[in-house]
C-alpha cells in the first residue's frame, strides 16, 4: 500500500483525540486543571510524532505514535465511560498499523551523518513532552505555576531547536527555577518528578554538547588579493 503511511496516520491520532476529548468533558478522577494540561499535552506530543513519521520519515515518529497511543489508552481506562471504548478499540487498531510491517518501507532507517546528537536532540524534543509530562504530574490540583513551567520548557526548546540563544538559556535557568517554584505547589510524588525533570533540562543545557547547536561558526575570510600593478 503505498498511501499506508497515511492512513496509519490518521487512525493514530483518533485515540489521542477521543481520550483528549473525555479529558476536557469528564475529568474525574483527575482535577479539572491537570486534565486540561493532561489532554493539551497529549495532543501536542501526538501531533509532533504524526508530523515526524508523516514529513520526516523518522522512527522517533512512529515510536513516539506508539507512545502517545498507549497513554491515551491508559488514561482513558481510568476515565471509563463510552470514552475508553472508543481510545481503545481505535488505540487497538493504531497499534496494528504501527508495529506492523506496513511502514517498513515508510520509514527511513539509516542515521542521519550530521546528526546534532543525543543531547540537543533531547532538548529539542523536550517541549513536545513537556506538558503532558507537567499534566501528570499536577494530577491532583493544576496551579497557575504548572502552566507557566510547562509555557517556558515549550518556548525554551522551540527557540533552542531554531538555534536562537535565548533558548538554551531560558532552558538552563527559567526552567528550573519554574520547575522548582510548580514543584511547591504539587503533591510530594508530582514534586519529586517535576523537580526531576526541571533540574535534568537544566543540567543538560549547561553541557557543552547543547551549546554547539547555538554557536555560529564563521569560516575565515580569505586575504585580500593585491591587484594593484
Amino acid at each position: 500500500m503505498r498511501s499506508a503511511h497515511i492512513a496509519i496516520g490518521a487512525v493514530s491520532i483518533v485515540p489521542s483525540g477521543a481520550c483528549a476529548v473525555a479529558l476536557l468533558l469528564f475529568p474525574d478522577p483527575f482535577d479539572t486543571g491537570s486534565a486540561a494540561l493532561i489532554a493539551v499535552g497529549l495532543m501536542i506530543a501526538t501531533v509532533t510524532a504524526l508530523s515526524g513519521l508523516l514529513l520526516a520519515r523518522a522512527p522517533w515518529g512512529q515510536w513516539g505514535l506508539i507512545a502517545t497511543t498507549i497513554i491515551a489508552m491508559a488514561t482513558a481506562s481510568v476515565l471509563g465511560g463510552a470514552a475508553m471504548w472508543v481510545t481503545l478499540i481505535a488505540g487497538a487498531v493504531a497499534l496494528v498499523g504501527l508495529l506492523g510491517p506496513w511502514l517498513r518501507l515508510w520509514v527511513r532507517h539509516q542515521t542521519l551523518a550530521e546528526s546534532p546528537g543525543p543531547i540537543p536532540i533531547t532538548l529539542t524534543s523536550v517541549g513536545a513532552v513537556a506538558t503532558l509530562y507537567v499534566g501528570f504530574c499536577a494530577a491532583q490540583g493544576a496551579h497557575w505555576s504548572h502552566v507557566l513551567v510547562a509555557a517556558i520548557t515549550v518556548v525554551g526548546s522551540v527557540l533552542y531547536g531554531r538555534g536562537n540563544r535565548i533558548g538554551i538559556m531560558v532552558l538552563r535557568i527559567a526552567v528550573p527555577i519554574t520547575a522548582a517554584f510548580a514543584a511547591a505547589n504539587t503533591e510530594p510524588l508530582g514534586a519529586v518528578a517535576l523537580l526531576l525533570g526541571g533540574v535534568t533540562i537544566g543540567v543538560l543545557a549547561w553541557l557543552p554538547a547543547a551549546s554547539r547547536t547555538t554557536k555560529v561558526i564563521t569560516p575565515p575570510l580569505p586575504t585580500p588579493v593585491d591587484r594593484r600593478p
